[in-house]
């Protein structure tokens, strides 16, 4: 730019440096002040959305939106009963990726909603928009409603596309999934294969939680995409929740879950404690499972320490590639674990109900009286049926 006693040629002629000139000198920091502005404010402005919204952690009066972008700014959600929305939300905190270019999924608490309730939203970034996505909050006790299941997505993208798009098909309001959403916990592993664009589409409006597997494990990544609920856990490795009539425990069978570990203990005080109608457990590993990677020793021992004396009445699972249906001791285990992975073979044992070595979901119809459940492959097919009465 030139020697800062002679005149810096780019600058205009009035701010060229005078070194014993004030005025001039005034001028010219204003002018770099005004630079400095202009750039602040253009970075903001090309901030951007790079991947669909999609929900988390929802319960009656609350949901978690978490929006992926190339820079940390504050995201914005425009949020109501209406796509008029009226209520807005900000960037609770932003987690950076793995990503070799860097990129931050920002975590945004819809909060103060109405129980079963559909809202609109969008999301926006200085000029970056998202589309419009609808979703719904939970029910309160004694009302009806409608989840999905699935696991072992990972490289079968061409399935999970399918399966997606059955699921959204099912019409429900909530997800439960069992791990190994993909291959590994590299970011461009969880870009290819679990946010593919079906599966955007629906966790765009469906919220889902997530049991994690052994191929995303609990890595920085796997932190980064998911958001759990607040808990009597005080974690986001391990939890609990409510919706309608059902409790759920959410298990993570990537940690330490033996007895006598954090996990086992908080697993005995959740399931003592809850009095809601229905009890089920969600984990990857199974404890009871004939063929592909068989049973688990610590899971076998929560089961029969803690799930059969407190009456849990359905545990889904994933880990070994099929469908089984398996019974022991008055609770219904189900290894529903293959949305896309490569399918093992299943073998049948004692405590076999059902089995098929296809890729399968489930969908769950929940009230205070029933639950039915649906096993079907990426075609619809009917695999399996069973329904629980109180």
């Amino acid at each position: 730019m030139g020697d800062v006693n002679g005149d810096w040629s780019e600058l205009p002629r009035c701010c060229v440096w005078k070194s014993n000139n004030f005025a001039t000198k005034r001028i010219l920091m204003k002018y770099l002040v005004s630079i400095l502005l202009f750039t602040a404010i253009q970075v903001q402005l090309c901030a951007k959305i790079i991947m669909t919204p999609y929900l988390q952690a929802v319960t009656t009066t609350s949901v978690y939106v978490l929006v992926e972008c190339d820079k940390p700014d504050t995201v914005n959600i425009l949020y109501g009963l209406t796509p008029a929305y009226g209520l807005i939300a900000k960037t609770e905190a932003a987690v950076l990726t793995t990503a070799k270019t860097p990129t931050w999924v920002h975590r945004i608490l819809l909060q103060g909603l109405t129980p079963a309730s559909k809202y609109y939203y969008q999301a926006t970034q200085g000029k970056s928009i998202s589309k419009v996505a609808v979703f719904s909050t939970a029910v309160t006790r004694g009302m009806p409603f409608r989840m999905v299941w699935m696991a072992d997505c990972r490289t079968g993208t061409d399935v999970f596309a399918r399966i997606s798009g059955d699921m959204a098909a099912a019409g429900p309001v909530v997800a439960l999934y069992g791990g190994d959403l993909c291959h590994s916990s590299k970011y461009k592993s969880w870009k290819a294969e679990f946010f593919i664009k079906e599966q955007l589409n629906f966790a765009s409006q469906v919220p889902f939680f997530n049991s994690t597997g052994n191929h995303e494990g609990w890595e920085h990544n796997t932190r980064a995409f998911t958001q759990g609920p607040e808990s009597a856990s005080g974690t986001q490795e391990y939890y609990s929740f409510d919706y309608g009539d059902l409790h759920v425990l959410c298990l993570n069978t990537m940690l330490p879950h033996g007895p006598g570990t954090p996990q086992f203990e908080f697993a005995v005080k959740d399931l003592a404690q809850s009095r809601q109608t229905w009890k089920i457990v969600i984990s990857h590993v199974p404890a009871y499972c004939s063929g592909g990677h068989g049973e688990e020793t610590d899971m076998v021992a929560m089961t029969r320490e803690i799930f059969e004396p407190d009456k849990v009445d359905l545990v889904l699972t994933g880990h070994s590639h099929f469908f089984q249906h398996n019974l022991v001791n008055g609770i219904h285990h189900m290894v529903i674990g293959s949305a896309g992975a490569p399918l093992h073979k299943p073998k049948k044992a004692a405590y076999t109900v059902a089995q098929a070595r296809e890729h399968n979901f489930a969908v769950i119809d929940v009230s205070a009286l029933k639950i039915k459940i649906a096993v079907y492959n990426e075609d619809m097919k009917l695999l399996d049926s069973l329904e629980l009465a109180k």
